[in-house]
């Protein structure tokens, strides 16, 4: 959760390029956010075209099953998404800010479980949050093929930032936020209550990120079924996310 997202992305594009071309669909076309880098495929099939244009809903949404068979994407876009990103659950991804700080943000979903499995963890990118969430959700008798995850992440890297959403099948956003705090607390992670205008979040810091200066402090949040997670060490940057959060 608060390791490098952006990586992340780029492994996941260039997976679901990889798998279009394999499916043998012909020729795929990929969109990435304004500034942002675009990883072509292996085939000279698979073509990066220009960035969607922020804050428009021109974006489009599509599966990564969809994206792989060559399907068309659903009509049903998220605003300020970028075309060839995985996007599992349009709904969630609409539910998280298209721009922050004026910065146009660019936003992917999946099964939590594709998240962790695309992750490479290393000294200089620890992921102590990986080890949280299969704990996090075998209360609730889940696991993470049950979970998914929308994320909303600046691409350009003008703003470090991270907005996430976890949705869990028939299980309530607020038992989601406070399980997660209690599962970061047993794992050694500083959680504490704010404050935030008329809202209260959880505080979370992942102490290995912190030791290397990377970015490390979450606020968790929780709205009707989702479980919200802004990813930032820019104290501004927290507030207006919140704020923009159902």
């Amino acid at each position: 959760m608060f390791r490098s997202f952006n990586s992340t992305v780029r492994t996941l594009l260039g997976t679901i390029l990889a798998g279009a071309v394999v499916a043998g669909c012909g020729s795929v076309t990929v969109t990435t956010g304004p500034s942002s880098a675009s990883t072509a495929a292996p085939s000279s099939s698979a073509r990066a075209s220009a960035g969607t244009t922020a804050g428009t809903s021109a974006g489009s949404s599509a599966s990564p099953g969809a994206l792989a068979s060559g399907a068309s994407p659903s009509a049903d876009a998220t605003q300020d998404i970028s075309a060839g990103l995985a996007h599992y659950d349009a709904k969630l991804e609409a539910l998280l800010p298209g721009t922050i700080g004026g910065i146009p943000l660019s936003k992917l979903s999946m099964p939590l479980s594709t998240y962790m499995a695309s992750e490479t963890c290393s000294t200089a990118n620890p992921c102590g949050d990986k080890a949280l969430y299969t704990p996090w959700l075998v209360g609730f008798g889940k696991t993470p093929d049950d979970a998914t995850l929308a994320a909303a992440t600046d691409l350009s890297q003008t703003e470090k930032i991270v907005v996430q959403a976890f949705k869990v099948a028939g299980v309530d956003g607020t038992k989601l936020s406070a399980a997660f705090g209690a599962q970061a607390q047993k794992a050694g992670w500083p959680v504490s209550l704010r404050k935030a205008g008329d809202r209260t979040v959880q505080e979370l810091t992942d102490p290995a990120r912190q030791n290397l200066d990377l970015l490390s402090i979450g606020w968790v949040y929780a709205k009707d079924d989702v479980m919200y997670v802004i990813i930032t060490d820019d104290a501004a940057l927290r507030l207006e996310s919140l704020i923009k959060l159902p």
